[in-house]
């Protein structure tokens, strides 16, 4: 099958999958990232419109960074996503079980890269608006320059990280390699398509930062915004052609055997297994069947979703570090990355919901009711949020200079997230 031909199959089935929903569900992809975009653009207004002149310089430096932090945290999830597009969508087991050539899958893809690049893009130039209209164009232009990296790195590098990662999970030789110089600790082999795809995250976070003082009128790290831009063009114009130059070779390989890690039968299985944090909580489930559940949806997503429990950590440390070198410009930065975090945590819920880790026609045949399987998943749900809130919140208070405000900040995102996490 021809790229063209399964892109153009791919596009129909999510539009039917879309519309099957209904509700905001069924909306256009690109008009719900209008509508994300409209309501940074809301915040921005009223940050804007509701100052003094006097003021206004101050609140549009506030408002650029909390711009750029909405972009990091928008982007980094989109190259996170990378080895969705991939890997793990409901259509992966079948293509993983058809002739497909490994071009054709690396180019669908990519195409899908390429829109949820688009969809981040679209939502934040509806943001720049209200910097244009109440400050000054030519200054809210700048800010397409962080667009434009942002784009490279999710449509370019995440595709090209999560291809590398798929690489080295099909690759028995490089398993042995590394399993030579681990020891005794051996992680999943699904882990590394959390820990490419992280690294290309980082790095493209790094490069949006490091745009940030220029785009607000002042003198990038290096001293040229030009070198930035070059070597980000140049980072994600390199990966992607190694990616599309091994394709033919890796994908269809990678593809089966990321497919086979879910219906391994009579076969050896990497078994994880709950962390110590959650199998303490799961021990105040007062039914054991709801512990079964728990024990189950913890041992399977840290095994079949690895990304999480990498970025979230990862998260919580850039807001350690933000909060500690910035005290006085940090709360838009650390905001972002707080609500970017806690986005995961509701997303880890979702999955917690769906194949493969909860299979509904089967659990309706157990002896096991439903509010017990509501349970389950709910505490480890709020065990996340949690742990979000009271590792990365204490700081984000303590070094803010309103503590009340961010306090409330704090406790209304995470009971928002908390509310959205809720099976029921």
């Amino acid at each position: 099958m021809k790229a063209a031909s399964l892109i153009r199959w791919s596009n129909l089935e999510d539009r039917r999958r879309r519309q099957s929903m209904g509700g905001f569900a069924a909306l256009p992809e690109m008009l719900v990232a209008v509508l994300w975009g409209a309501i940074l653009a809301a915040e921005l207004v009223r940050r804007l419109a509701l100052v003094s002149d006097k003021d206004l310089v101050a609140s549009a430096s506030a408002s650029s960074q909390l711009w750029v932090a909405a972009a990091v945290c928008a982007f980094a999830i989109a190259v996170f996503g990378a080895p969705f597009r991939l890997y793990w969508r409901r259509d992966s087991k079948l293509l993983a079980s058809l002739p497909v050539p490994g071009t054709s899958l690396f180019a669908l893809a990519l195409w899908r890269s390429h829109r949820s690049a688009l969809q981040v893009s679209l939502a934040l130039l509806v943001a720049l608006v209200p910097m244009g209209v109440f400050v000054d164009w030519q200054w809210a232009l700048r800010h397409l320059l962080a667009v434009g990296i942002g784009f490279l790195g999710a449509a370019w590098l995440g595709p090209a990280a999560a291809l590398g990662a798929g690489a080295i999970v099909a690759s028995d030789k490089a398993q042995a390699m590394i399993a030579s110089m681990g020891g005794e600790f051996q992680a999943p082999r699904t882990s590394w398509l959390g820990i490419l795809p992280g690294l290309a995250a980082t790095a493209l976070t790094v490069a949006l930062m490091a745009c940030a003082p220029w785009i607000a009128g002042g003198r990038p790290p290096g001293g040229s915004i030009l070198m930035i831009a070059l070597l980000a063009l140049g980072v994600s114009a390199i990966a992607l052609l190694w990616a599309w130059t091994r394709a033919a070779s890796v994908i269809p390989a990678a593809v089966r055997e990321v497919a086979a890690l879910d219906q391994e039968i009579l076969a050896h299985v990497e078994r994880s297994t709950p962390s110590k944090i959650e199998r303490a909580a799961i021990a105040l489930l007062r039914s054991p069947r709801s512990r079964w559940v728990a024990v189950k949806d913890a041992a399977l997503l840290r095994r079949r979703y690895p990304s999480p429990y990498f970025v979230i950590p990862c998260g919580i440390i850039a807001i350690w570090i933000v909060a500690a070198s910035q005290p006085l410009s940090y709360l838009p930065w650390a905001g972002s990355f707080l609500g970017a975090i806690l986005v995961y945590a509701i997303l880890m819920a979702r999955r917690a919901q769906s194949e493969p880790v909860e299979i509904p026609r089967l659990i309706s045949t157990l002896a096991i009711r439903r509010g017990e399987v509501a349970g389950a998943k709910n505490l480890l749900s709020s065990l996340r949020i949690a742990l979000i809130a009271l590792t990365a919140g204490p700081l984000l208070i303590a070094r803010a200079p309103d503590p009340l405000s961010a306090a409330i900040f704090v406790l209304l995102a995470s009971a928002l997230s908390w509310l959205a996490a809720r099976t029921r």
